[in-house]
């Protein structure tokens, strides 16, 4: 993470350079152009999301929208002074929420690829989640990964989500049934249609804590991914002030605290806990 973080500051001294250079005019009608102005103009930022995925975006028994992710979209709109407006979308819709510009961006468990940022940009990553099977807790056939690469095992992933890519890799020979999003595949586990879910572990553990013995979490696959926010190609400056609102509460305890209160664990060294007063 230190290295990233020292690539990021690098490329924004870098890019600050070449802006320095612009004719003043160039530079106005750059920031004129800038998601960033409109956001300000508007009064509204566009967060597109998808629910169904406690602890991380999830609606409560009233339909209020609550979660991690929730309290950092929160907390951004009021770093930016203005209200939110929410766009539902399913997992696969996050990256065409942003190519059509429907939305100013997305906060939704999204990792960034080498295939993703062909079309869309991400800030430096707030997050981490491990791919996760999680299973019935009495398919005592599935006990550790090399159970599941067979082709009678079905395993639902949502639809665009980078969990195939790791079915792919980890257990080549399982089923893979895909669904629109994370709501739907902890249905399909429930009506038997499948005998597994592959989901960020967040997810996964929250299931598996509330279904009362029922399911299990039964294997990981691989290491930790990076969750970042995501928001369309080519716009500096609104790239500029998202990433710094990321590594500035990655810093200043904010990040921590809206991980301890949900996921009820320590996060990752480079979400730094709040200072202490002197």
């Amino acid at each position: 993470m230190k290295r990233l973080f020292g690539w990021a500051s690098g490329g924004i001294l870098a890019l600050m350079l070449a802006m320095a250079v612009l004719p003043v005019g160039d530079r106005r009608a750059y920031a004129a152009d800038s998601i960033l102005t409109d956001v300000l103009r508007r009064g509204t930022v566009r967060i597109a999301i998808s629910t169904g995925n406690p602890p991380t975006r999830f609606e409560d028994e009233n339909g209020s929208l609550q979660g991690y992710d929730i309290d950092i979209a929160n907390y951004l709109a009021k770093q930016l002074g203005v209200t939110i407006e929410f766009i539902r979308t399913d997992t696969a819709g996050r990256v065409a929420m942003l190519q059509s510009k429907k939305a100013d961006i997305t906060i939704a468990s999204f990792t960034p690829n080498l295939e993703r940022l062909k079309s869309v940009g991400f800030t430096d990553p707030y997050l981490t989640d491990v791919l996760t099977l999680m299973s019935r807790a009495d398919r005592k056939d599935l006990g550790s990964l090399a159970d599941f690469d067979r082709s009678e095992v079905k395993v639902a992933i949502p639809r665009g989500s980078t969990a195939a890519k790791a079915l792919a890799k980890y257990v080549p020979k399982a089923t893979v049934v895909e669904f629109s999003g994370t709501a739907d595949i902890v249905s399909a586990i429930d009506a038997g249609q499948v005998d597994a879910i592959c989901s960020g572990d967040a997810l996964v553990n929250w299931t598996v804590k509330n279904s009362g013995g029922k399911y299990r979490n039964a294997a990981s696959l691989g290491p930790p991914e990076d969750d970042a926010i995501g928001f369309p190609q080519g716009d500096f400056v609104w790239w500029l002030w998202l990433n710094r609102f990321v590594r500035e509460i990655n810093e200043d305890g904010t990040n921590y605290t809206f991980w301890v209160k949900w996921y009820g664990e320590v996060p990752p060294p480079f979400v730094k806990p709040p200072q202490k007063s002197p």
